[in-house]
């Protein structure tokens, strides 16, 4: 059985959604080149093999034996391994959750110069997940990823420069990261520029940072909200029904609620409640 570069790189997509490792294997491998070069001690090759392992491809799923492989690949020094570890038990896949385990590996993988892996630090230093909310420090490893380019490191980056939390409030450079996070093309997830392209859109409508251009940005909230970026539907759903930037259209306003009902960000009861009784329904 032989598999290219390009499903092992698929197989890190899947794992750990990070574009930039690299790995130090031949292009054309099998699994039993693969299993003797993870047998002499090989990290890539014990990362690959954990990662086939791990999703039961080409392989009968096996958590233990991707987890033990994944370790022995972390501690010779795989960043990509590290970071599985922690996906793996904050989300107790294979093990029981243990956030304060995640949260080492991920400080390991940001230290390692993991973008995603600053990420995830990042995000659980600014929530205080392990220990006391660390804000300040949170959004330098944003920075640090972000020049990386890591689009959600690009984002979150970008709402503290256009809420004053990254130390200072600039809109124009808000602006511009939105923008490079919008850029990066990601045919596994698009929500990054979903997000960015609703955030640009306000930033249009009101004219900070940017010039005011209310039709542009109008068409990038309705973008975002067609792609079902919650903030941006509930938005849609609160222009419509006041007539901003638009006709005032309450059966439209309604239809935008609508598609919140179940969502777990949003209450929209009394906004739905409101709009059928102004038209009798």
């Amino acid at each position: 059985m032989r598999f290219l570069l390009s499903l092992a790189l698929l197989l890190i997509f899947t794992i750990f959604f990070n574009s930039e490792v690299k790995s130090e294997l031949s292009i054309d491998t099998d699994i039993k080149i693969l299993r003797a070069q993870s047998e002499e001690g090989n990290p890539d090759a014990k990362f690959y093999l954990g990662s086939l392992y791990y999703i039961g491809r080409d392989l009968k799923q096996d958590y233990l034996k991707a987890i033990e492989l994944f370790k022995e690949a972390s501690e010779k020094g795989n960043i990509a391994a590290t970071f599985n570890l922690g996906i793996i038990y904050a989300k107790g896949r294979g093990v029981e959750i243990d956030e304060k385990k995640a949260f080492e590996y991920y400080k390991k993988a940001a230290f390692g110069g993991l973008p995603q892996a600053q990420y995830n630090y990042a995000l659980w230093l600014r929530e205080g997940r392990v220990e006391d909310p660390r804000p300040v420090e949170a959004m330098e490893w944003f920075k640090v990823s972000s020049n990386k380019n890591f689009d959600r490191s690009l984002i979150e980056l970008a709402k503290g420069y256009e809420n004053g939390t990254a130390g200072r409030r600039d809109y124009r450079e808000a602006v511009k990261l939105y923008r490079r996070a919008r850029a990066n093309e990601d045919n596994r997830d698009n929500s990054p520029y979903l997000n960015s392209t609703f955030y640009l859109g306000k930033l249009y409508l009101r004219g900070l940072g940017v010039t005011k251009d209310e039709k542009k940005g109008l068409r990038f909230v309705r973008e975002a909200a067609n792609g079902n970026v919650s903030e941006a539907v509930l938005e849609m759903a609160k222009i419509y029904e006041q007539g901003r930037y638009v006709k005032k259209d309450l059966k439209v306003a309604l239809d935008y609620y609508s598609k919140l009902q179940n969502n777990d960000l949003f209450d929209v009861k009394d906004d739905i409640d409101r709009i059928k009784a102004a038209l009798n329904y």
